[in-house]
């Protein structure tokens, strides 16, 4: 994986993708890849462009401070995840796909994907010894093109943003982006 204009947290952000794409090929049963990480330091939220996303949020607490990051999918990709967690074959996950809702089962089975984002999160923070910071599912959300996610964030607090290609399974790549507070990755053990 390239960090781009990483600085000293491209290591430890390049470690988090990794643990999410490792932990979501776990429960999907279908290898989730990412590459071409880059990463930035912004000072506000970035939209996903391109269509619906789904924002797998997350709240982190570190050292009593509280603040929210997500990960940013595409709709299509967070249906293939949620459908795989429901061991729905390639053309069941390629219908739900096609009817671009998420209700019912596959919303929970959506919700569980946001769990184990969280969870990945979490274990690698820890590894990459920020022992300090807790990290807990924040729910989803559904969020328009090019509109900035809702989270629980100061507008003008330093944010790491971070995109990478993400495929699942045999899938083209689409961007993937992974919003973190900064404070969660610079907050000492």
């Amino acid at each position: 994986m390239l960090i781009k204009n990483s600085g000293e947290q491209g290591p430890v952000v390049a470690a988090l993708f990794q643990r999410i794409a490792d932990d979501l090929t776990m429960i999907s049963g279908s290898a989730v890849e990412v590459s071409g990480v880059t990463l930035e330091e912004r000072f506000d939220r970035p939209a996903g462009g391109g269509g619906v996303h789904v924002s797998f949020r997350f709240d982190v607490d570190s050292g009593g401070s509280a603040s929210q990051g997500a990960l940013l999918l595409p709709v299509a990709e967070a249906i293939a995840l949620g459908s795989k967690l429901m061991m729905a074959d390639d053309a069941q996950v390629a219908e739900l796909q096609r009817a671009a809702r998420i209700d019912g089962r596959l919303r929970e089975a959506v919700l569980e994907v946001g769990a184990f984002v969280s969870g990945a999160l979490q274990s690698a923070l820890t590894h990459c010894g920020a022992r300090a910071v807790s990290v807990s599912s924040g729910g989803c959300q559904g969020v328009p093109a090019a509109v900035r996610p809702k989270l629980r964030y100061e507008e003008g607090a330093p944010l790491l943003v971070s995109r990478a290609a993400f495929s699942v399974g045999s899938a083209k790549a689409v961007e993937a982006i992974l919003v973190l507070p900064a404070a969660a990755v610079l907050t000492p053990a």
